[in-house]
């Protein structure tokens, strides 16, 4: 098996929604802010290369939007997930199965390409896969979170990609389980991957960036904050313990990290790349 970094471009978001109700002398010391309060975000995917089974978590946001839109999110580098597939030796042909984490428009719509008649799969070859809560939640969120999703995009996926949705924590492929998280969006997938000896998980947003483990350090984005917490405190007493390494998708600094639980509560052990 081998574990590799895949970069799907960068984006950015206000620094206040980043870390909620924290005060920015506090978090502004661990995760910088430009003069409009902007921190940087970036999209970073994790390809398993299991032999047969070229197993990719997460595709994206792809280029779907008007230049407002990509202007406001601080949106780049549109095509930079097929070009660091290649720069690591693979197409998109080669990708056996894509996982979502969770359908917002950040996690998933990369995975369709827009010509601007028509969609595409990004990666035809490949069946994709999401938890089956996260699919049905998707079409009956609330105003609030709403606009995260982009249906016509999804059901393309569910029609054109094989589209399996997950109901249950468990093993999907020999070396990779998951489990669900309910605090930022019911059903949130969270990859646990034993490689080497080790289990690294996939954060996703249940902790987006390095700078958001402390557990009341939550960003705004999550829908139900004290599910968020109680979850992040169960799971942070439980890498702690066995020392996971927890891979970030979101922190533009930070690719690894571990965390230790203190008297004062749990930490960033140390951070490293993978």
């Amino acid at each position: 098996m081998k574990l590799i970094p895949i970069h799907a471009g960068h984006f950015s978001c206000d620094g206040g929604a980043l870390f909620s109700v924290i005060p920015k002398p506090l978090w502004s010391k661990v995760y910088p802010a430009d003069e409009n309060n902007v921190t940087k975000l970036t999209l970073r995917c994790l390809l398993i290369d299991a032999g047969e089974r070229k197993i990719l978590i997460e595709a994206g946001v792809g280029d779907h939007y008007p230049e407002k839109v990509k202007r406001n999110n601080g949106h780049e580098e549109v095509d930079a997930l097929p070009k660091s597939l290649a720069a690591h030796g693979y197409t998109p042909d080669d990708i056996t199965d894509v996982l979502f984490t969770h359908l917002h428009w950040d996690h998933c719509n990369g995975a369709v390409i827009n010509d601007g008649e028509n969609y595409r799969l990004l990666f035809p070859n490949a069946t994709h896969w999401c938890g089956k809560v996260q699919w049905e939640h998707s079409k009956i969120s609330n105003m609030r979170e709403r606009a995260a999703y982009y249906p016509e995009i999804l059901n393309f996926l569910k029609d054109e990609g094989n589209m399996q949705l997950v109901e249950n924590d468990g093993e999907l492929f020999s070396g990779v389980s998951v489990r669900m998280f309910d605090g930022h969006t019911p059903g949130q997938m969270i990859p646990f991957i034993e490689f080497d000896g080790k289990t690294y998980v996939y954060m996703s947003d249940l902790i987006p960036t390095a700078a958001n483990v402390p557990i009341l350090w939550l960003a705004s984005y999550d829908l139900y904050p004290v599910t968020s917490m109680e979850e992040k405190e169960s799971f942070l007493k439980e890498a702690s313990k066995k020392n996971y390494v927890l891979f970030f998708e979101h922190d533009f600094y930070n690719e690894c990290a571990t965390v230790e639980w203190t008297d004062r509560g749990v930490k960033v052990k140390e951070t490293f790349k993978l």
